[in-house]
């Protein structure tokens, strides 16, 4: 019988690192990306894939859009984005924002061509009310297969918005004052959490930006996407993690109703 855990009583503070992910994230070199998530709410990731994969990657998400213009339950439709998806800086960086044990929720791709207009400032935490809760709910990874700049249609942040912990009103929509553009090469990763407003800039270069948007959060959170007619076969492609995201390791989502031989993990797990 494997040995239960015990229950924590304390919760590690939304800058925190727990021990077990510290020396994780020493390894990877992520520690001032913690510290930019944590101060200024966006982070970029670099080096996170060869760049043989990321051609790849572009050249899938092209093929994808092909067959289906919705864009949308990517995790299921090819193995490579469930490579991204568990690439190790990104699970680092997932686990340090919406704490451990935490869900996919969304893998989906956009092709912004010349002269794609601005989706709108917002706040991806959408279907949260405000004051949004001091620890991140949600964790947005946009994996830059071009090069970001203000031109080339990048994403656009409001500094200091993420303090603020609630949605945009009509009029700082419209005005998106002190914007600026995420800028990266090709291969990034530009990270964000559910607070700072975004939006991006209307792509003046030719070509085309091509991009997956790859959502995390936190255990008791609805995902966006349900992969649960997918799940056994990614689990066996993808293992023990890929279980996790699929919320197969927590007591919340048996096919029988509550596990409660999981129950102690996961509010561990919720706490950290």
């Amino acid at each position: 019988m494997a040995e239960q855990p015990t229950l924590y009583f304390d919760t590690l503070a939304p800058d925190a690192l727990s021990p077990e992910l510290a020396p994780i994230v020493e390894e990877l070199d992520l520690g001032e990306n913690c510290r930019e998530l944590t101060m200024q709410g966006w982070t970029v990731l670099h080096d996170v894939s060869s760049e043989e994969f990321n051609h790849r990657f572009r050249e899938k998400i092209i093929e994808v859009a092909r067959e289906d213009k919705s864009f949308n339950m990517l995790l299921a439709k090819d193995e490579l984005f469930a490579r991204a998806v568990l690439s190790p800086k990104l699970l680092a960086m997932a686990e340090f924002s919406v704490g451990r044990g935490f869900l996919i929720s969304q893998v989906a791709a956009s092709i912004r061509p010349q002269g794609s207009k601005s989706i709108g400032l917002h706040a991806d935490h959408n279907w949260l009310p405000a004051p949004f809760p001091e620890h991140n709910m949600l964790l947005t990874a946009c994996w830059a297969c071009d090069e970001f700049t203000k031109e080339k249609g990048s994403t656009l942040v409001i500094p200091g918005s993420h303090v603020l912990r609630r949605h945009p009103n009509a009029e700082e929509i419209a005005e998106k004052r002190g914007a600026i553009a995420i800028e990266c090469p090709p291969g990034s990763v530009a990270l964000w959490n559910g607070n700072i407003w975004h939006s991006n800039w209307e792509r003046q270069a030719e070509g085309a930006r091509v991009v997956c948007h790859i959502t995390y959060t936190r255990l008791m959170m609805r995902p966006v996407e349900d992969y649960s007619s997918h799940a056994d076969e990614l689990v066996e492609k993808h293992g023990e993690t890929m279980a996790q995201l699929l919320g197969h390791k927590d007591f919340l989502n048996g096919p029988n109703g509550a596990e409660y031989d999981k129950l102690l993990q996961t509010f561990n797990n919720a706490k950290r």
